[in-house]
């Protein structure tokens, strides 16, 4: 195997830019090789390097990400498949657990470790997708990336010799049925608006959240669906009827309330003259809170900074949510303009039993109140949690153990 990817590196087809074989010199070796492990790498909002900075700066950004992968590599052979994504391949003397190790060491070191050019430390966190022992194993490195994607994760590994009820054809299968339930849900009226209460303040205050109601009865959570309406361009329509419901409910109510927009929503100009149309219709900015999400890359988009601006111009509040995932920064929040900052759920759920995420989120609420920036805990599950969150200083909190969300119909408000 090493032999064989030595020889398409001599005479291979080399990237210009990187000096790495490149995607046709890939998919040769791939074909030709005994290679058994590939993992698919590209840099989360890397687009936005390009924009803001300029190509040139970009160029050197995948020059010195070239350089790093194949001094952590050595043993596998790195390759630049275009734009952002790489490649890196290895065979059977590589071990299994060698490897993983240095994928994991990968986003850990890409991660927090910023790339200085052009007078600019820029940070460049990845998204992998591993494929090990599979026939076809671009198939299911590409499908692993995506599925990362789809759920905000960094890695994704997916080994053969592990069953999975998750493959590129079951998922394949699963999108054109959801889609088909999305599109008669729309048709037929099934999507509605629930409201969970967010405890803490003296006026009402309610985070806005969408359900579909499935023929057979069941309320279905937007995690099961939302996704699958993302992929078949049906997301925006969704945002659509939240914004439109919401607004009207809410309009003659004494009480504040909050909505999710997405990066796509926000990018989406037909969506955004949509929300500023329903704000001046239904009187609402004063009391409207729009939730983005930290994980989406949103602060490296100068569209989303000058959105934000205008929200804020109109009154409008914005919350930064489940802040404490991914590679998170106190610098992104002033960037945003945040007024709120959620705290994740998977440091809350535990906090009153795990020191570490105690700790973190101690420093988050000392560097909110620092900004006078206000701090909700989510995911507050029972008693224990709530006591230790307010002992920290949190603000408000939001879960299960004040109340789950509810149809607008069996809210009691005035």
């Amino acid at each position: 195997m090493r032999k064989e990817l030595k020889y398409e590196l001599k005479y291979g087809r080399i990237h210009p830019l990187t000096e790495l074989p490149d995607r046709q010199r890939f998919v040769n070796t791939l074909a030709n090789s005994t290679a058994n492990k590939l993992a698919l790498l590209n840099v989360n909002g890397f687009w936005n390097f390009n924009h803001t900075f300029g190509y040139e700066v970009g160029d050197q950004i995948l020059k010195t990400i070239s350089q790093r992968l194949k001094r952590r590599f050595s043993g596998a052979v790195v390759f630049h498949l275009g734009a952002d994504l790489f490649a890196i391949l290895a065979g059977k003397e590589v071990a299994l657990e060698h490897f993983l190790q240095n994928i994991e060491s990968c986003l850990w070191y890409f991660g927090y470790s910023p790339i200085e050019v052009a007078n600019e430390r820029i940070y460049t966190p990845l998204r992998i997708g591993v494929a090990i022992g599979y026939d076809d194993l671009f198939l299911n490195a590409e499908f692993a990336i995506k599925q990362a994607k789809r759920i905000g994760k960094d890695l994704m590994v997916y080994d053969a010799a592990i069953p999975s009820l998750c493959t590129p054809q079951s998922t394949a299968r699963a999108d054109v049925e959801w889609e088909r339930t999305i599109r008669e849900g729309l048709k037929k009226g099934r999507f509605d608006v629930f409201a969970q209460s967010i405890e803490g303040g003296k006026i009402p205050k309610f985070e806005c959240l969408v359900r579909l109601h499935h023929p057979d009865g069941r309320i279905i959570s937007p995690y099961l669906f939302l996704d699958h309406a993302k992929r078949a361009n049906l997301y925006g329509a969704i945002t659509k009827i939240v914004i439109q419901k919401s607004f009207v409910f809410f309009a003659d109510k004494h009480a504040e309330f909050s909505i999710n927009l997405a990066l796509s929503d926000i990018l989406d100009q037909n969506r955004i003259d949509f929300l500023f149309e329903k704000m001046y219709e239904f009187n609402v900015a004063d009391r409207l809170t729009v939730e983005v999400t930290e994980g989406e890359g949103i602060e490296n988009h100068p569209e989303v900074i000058s959105f934000l601006s205008s929200l804020k111009s109109q009154g409008v509040k914005i919350a930064i949510d489940d802040f404490g995932t991914g590679y998170s920064n106190f610098e992104y929040l002033v960037k945003l303009q945040a007024d709120f900052i959620k705290i994740d759920g998977s440091l809350i759920k535990n906090i009153h039993k795990n020191a570490i995420h105690k700790a973190v989120v101690e420093t988050m609420v000392t560097f909110a109140q620092k900004m006078r920036m206000q701090t909700v805990a989510e995911f507050v599950a029972n008693e224990e949690i709530y006591l230790t969150c307010k002992e920290l200083g949190i603000d408000y909190f939001q879960g299960y153990h004040f109340s789950e969300p509810k149809p607008f119909a069996s809210l009691v408000l005035r």
